[in-house]
Parts: C-alpha cells; sequence; structure tokens
C-alpha cells in the first residue's frame, strides 16, 4: 500500500503560482504568433532592391533623395516589411522593373 502525503499549503500556492506563469506563457506566445502589423500592405523583396542598388553604386541615402521618401522607411523595405505600393511603385521606376518583381 502507499502512502501519499498531502502537499503543504506553501506548496499549493507555489504550484499555483508556477501554472499560472505557464498559462500566461502560453497565451503570450499565440499572441505573438498570429499577429502582424502590415496585413494589407505588400512586402518587398529587401535582398532583390539591395542588388539592384549595388549594381548600380547607390547608397541607401542616395535612393531615398531620387525616390523621395526617409532613410528609416528604406530600412524598412530592406528588412522586408510591408510598406505602400506607392512607394514600392516608385523604387521600381527608378530601377526601371515591374512593381511585382520587387515584392515577394
Amino acid at each position: 500500500m502507499i502512502q501519499v502525503i498531502p502537499p503543504t499549503a506553501r506548496q499549493k500556492e507555489i504550484e499555483l503560482q508556477v501554472t499560472a506563469r505557464h498559462r500566461k506563457n502560453e497565451t503570450d506566445a499565440v499572441k505573438r504568433h498570429c499577429r502582424r502589423k502590415t496585413r494589407d500592405k505588400p512586402k518587398p523583396d529587401g535582398v532583390l532592391i539591395r542588388k539592384l542598388m549595388n549594381q548600380s553604386k547607390l547608397r541607401p541615402r542616395d535612393l531615398a533623395k531620387k525616390v523621395k521618401i526617409k532613410s528609416d522607411q528604406l530600412q524598412k523595405i530592406f528588412r522586408g516589411v510591408g510598406t505602400d505600393q506607392q512607394i514600392l511603385d516608385c523604387i521600381a521606376e527608378f530601377f526601371g522593373v515591374e512593381s511585382k518583381h520587387i515584392t515577394k
């Protein structure tokens, strides 16, 4: 016969804290996984834009001046964050390609 010793009040309290923390982390992970800020905006192919810049020997600030956007917007484009279609059209027009080729 196995004898089971009931947990003390402190042990029950610790167990409740641990399970509550675990549940909170699960819900946070689900929220982080499903969230995306720019659902309706196209995602640019930053690697391709960077290659086009290197071929034409442009710096990011030069491209930003010629396309008339801020440099922080250009950095977001390099990272592949969704941006406005008008900006991508201007970049595509500058490089002489279609805008569908520089989007993912």
